[in-house]
């Protein structure tokens, strides 16, 4: 069972997405709040989440290494708020961050290459303003995608680690057999919120 590597047959069966739950509930912890701000969207994808945001009066930063993904988000994106959006082609690892009160990065930071996750893994955080949350999924080490040398995965130790120094507010581990890419996979997935 391999990762996927046909980004414009995912991009289509994600159709009209919703925007992520994760999302949902870190944007939550900043309405309570009664803020909003800067938000960088890694790896985008085609922009469900990026256009609630900016729904949601957040200025993005949205980055994703696909151009047809940056494409398909401009169409999602009402013209009268595309002011607040700025959209990055580039690989994760190689982009630049703004100062930023949320980073999001929904399943996209296991397609980093392993010796290039730490650099970036540090530069996420360093972006953080006081007060601003980290939001995003990692893959565990019994995710079926695990051989893939080219992909980053972590144990439960190692996933706690990268949150160093942040206050954990969301640590979930889900681990489910069921629809992948285009085929049935074992999901070993971290959903992780996290306050500087």
């Amino acid at each position: 069972m391999t990762a996927p590597g046909d980004w414009i047959g995912y991009y289509d069966a994600q159709g009209e997405r919703e925007p992520r739950d994760l999302l949902l509930r870190v944007l939550a912890s900043f309405e309570r709040e009664g803020r909003t701000g800067t938000a960088v969207d890694l790896g985008c994808g085609t922009g469900a989440d990026t256009a609630e945001l900016i729904a949601r009066g957040w200025d993005v930063v949205a980055i994703d290494r696909q151009e047809e993904a940056i494409r398909r988000l401009r169409e999602k994106v009402d013209l009268r708020t595309v002011s607040r959006l700025r959209t990055v082609v580039s690989k994760m690892e190689d982009a630049t961050f703004p100062p930023a009160d949320l980073v999001f990065a929904s399943f996209s930071l296991p397609f980093c290459p392993p010796d290039a996750f730490p650099t970036l893994w540090e530069r996420l955080r360093s972006c953080l303003r006081p007060g601003g949350r980290f939001a995003g999924e990692l893959f565990g080490d019994r995710d079926s995608w695990v051989s893939e040398a080219e992909m980053t995965f972590h144990d439960v130790d190692a996933a706690r680690v990268l949150f160093d120094g942040l206050h954990i507010e969301v640590l979930e581990e889900e681990e489910e057999d069921a629809e992948g890419w285009d085929e049935q996979k074992h999901w070993h997935v971290f959903h992780a919120i996290a306050l500087r």
